[in-house]
């Protein structure tokens, strides 16, 4: 790409990004964008066909990415690193800021939910696996249901952050895991089997 036009598309994406956090939704137009960035407002039709598809470009840019656990680390680990890595999204990013109108956006805009179900599914994939994983060293139960585990990590830390009921730090994240390996932990029958074995 042209740096010029590279220029252009930097500026104008990171004056959107500051109208939605700053405003919402609402405070996301095109004039808005072309009077703070100093971009012309043709030259930003050339690069979005809309103020919608702008906005979803925002959006997909600021969105966390949960990154694959390190295949060295054991899984306990991974599960501290994976919550605190989503402490870290909620606490040092724009996207913090910005997720009040990504849930609202979310349940009206079709382009928006479909960005929340990518990012929703690219999430919960990493999670899934490390519940199975521990799972298959008898750190939680055997016959655990992933998607009530990952809820049970995940929908705690959301609501904290939503209400503002708690610090969003590592020692959350450590207490989430350390609740959920209590509340998913193994029955006593499951762990006389493995001890037997």
């Amino acid at each position: 790409m042209d740096p010029r036009v590279e220029r252009t598309r930097s500026v104008v994406m990171q004056t959107a990004t500051d109208l939605l956090v700053e405003g919402g939704p609402g405070a996301l137009t095109m004039d808005a964008v072309a009077l703070r960035s100093g971009v012309a407002k043709t030259t930003i039709y050339r690069h979005w066909k809309s103020r919608d598809d702008l906005l979803a470009a925002v959006i997909e840019t600021a969105i966390p990415r949960l990154p694959e656990p390190d295949p060295e680390a054991d899984v306990e680990t991974s599960l501290r690193a994976a919550m605190r890595y989503s402490v870290d999204t909620l606490r040092h990013t724009e996207w913090a800021r910005m997720l009040p109108a990504f849930i609202m956006l979310s349940q009206h805009e079709t382009e928006i939910r479909a960005i929340s179900e990518r990012m929703e599914w690219q999430h919960n994939n990493v999670l899934a696996k490390l519940v199975r994983q521990a799972a298959e060293e008898g750190l939680v139960e055997g016959d655990v249901d992933v998607d009530e585990a990952i809820a049970h990590l995940q929908g705690p830390l959301m609501i904290a952050h939503l209400a503002n009921l708690l610090p969003i730090d590592d020692q959350l994240a450590d207490s989430l895991v350390d609740r959920f390996l209590v509340a998913f932990g193994p029955s006593a029958d499951e762990r006389r089997r493995a001890h037997d074995d």
